[in-house]
């Protein structure tokens, strides 16, 4: 999603992208007015815009009649140069108004409907393996799931790792201990840390956790993708703790996750509140795109994110 955002800032303007998502909508009066200001064709800025929707077509997405008409009329009479983009990370309800009215304009070769499918835990090893054959890294199997769990299916950056591991180690046998020290993965304790110091609201800590991953060599976005990446499976752990999941096996079955990733998180996850982890995870979806869209400065807008805390 964000390479379509990069590429539409840089042919037209940043200015004109606009990201909706249903489970993060605010005030439902406010939630109606921004939308119908995004779908408008006229802009101060040109006519070009960008519009996402996460969540809109999922099963259980609570649409108002108002908004399924705005949505609906919105997409039917879509322009050159107008672009809407529906992002679900699960199965569409297509018997949705929304989606069967998607499904017409791809028929017309208007719209796109496409599913892009990750390899799962067990065609994840399988990946990986073929990789390091690839790349003559001889992963020990140990090496091998610590990878698929630090990483998970980041196809582009596990491509990376193996192949910086087969310059590391060649024709010698990659181990834990080098997995560990070589690879700067999804779920590395820096990032714990900092989850820690979130959860404490000690800002001084979380400035400092800040700083030091930066001196290391992490890059802002990676930090960030970090962030959002661990407080959109704090969410899912807490849902599926409400609804009577108890073990981490059990959670990591319905996420289709590693079991590691949920065990390290559950450390964690216990010192915040659904509220907290949905506030949290919406403010760093939101400097996300703005950092995307309009070149805001990434120091300025994440020392704004820890004042509010």
């Amino acid at each position: 999603m964000l390479f379509w955002v990069e590429q539409f800032s840089k042919k037209y303007t940043g200015l004109n992208v606009f990201s909706f998502d249903l489970n993060n909508t605010g005030a439902k009066d406010k939630f109606t007015n921004d939308l119908k200001n995004a779908l408008q064709v006229n802009s101060l800025f040109g006519m070009n815009k960008l519009v996402i929707f996460r969540n809109f077509l999922a099963t259980n997405a609570k649409l108002t009649a108002e908004v399924k008409e705005l949505l609906v009329s919105s997409i039917k009479q879509v322009s050159e140069g107008f672009f809407v983009v529906f992002y679900q990370t699960e199965k569409p309800d297509s018997r949705g108004v929304v989606y069967k009215q998607i499904k017409a304009l791809e028929k017309k070769k208007i719209a796109e409907v496409k599913e892009y499918k990750l390899p799962r835990e067990q065609d994840l090893v399988k990946w990986i393996l073929k990789k390091g054959k690839k790349y003559k890294a001889n992963l020990a199997p140990e090496a091998v799931s610590l990878l698929a769990a630090m990483i998970g299916n980041d196809l582009w950056q596990l491509d990376r790792e193996i192949h910086k591991l087969a310059n590391y180690k060649k024709d010698e046998k990659i181990t834990v201990e080098d997995i560990n020290l070589m690879v700067k993965g999804k779920y590395n304790d820096d990032i714990f840390q900092l989850m820690d110091a979130i959860s404490a609201k000690n800002k001084a800590k979380i400035l400092k956790l800040y700083e030091d991953q930066i001196n290391t060599g992490a890059s802002e976005m990676y930090i960030l993708s970090m962030l959002i990446r661990q407080f959109r499976i704090f969410w899912q752990i807490k849902e599926l703790h409400e609804q009577g999941i108890p073990t981490p096996e059990m959670m990591a079955k319905e996420l289709k996750m590693h079991p590691y990733v949920i065990k390290k998180s559950l450390r964690y996850v216990r010192s915040f509140s659904i509220a907290q982890i949905k506030n949290i995870y919406q403010k760093l979806l939101n400097i996300e795109i703005q950092i995307k869209t309009s070149n805001r400065n990434f120091d300025l807008m994440f020392d704004l994110l820890v004042a509010e805390l």
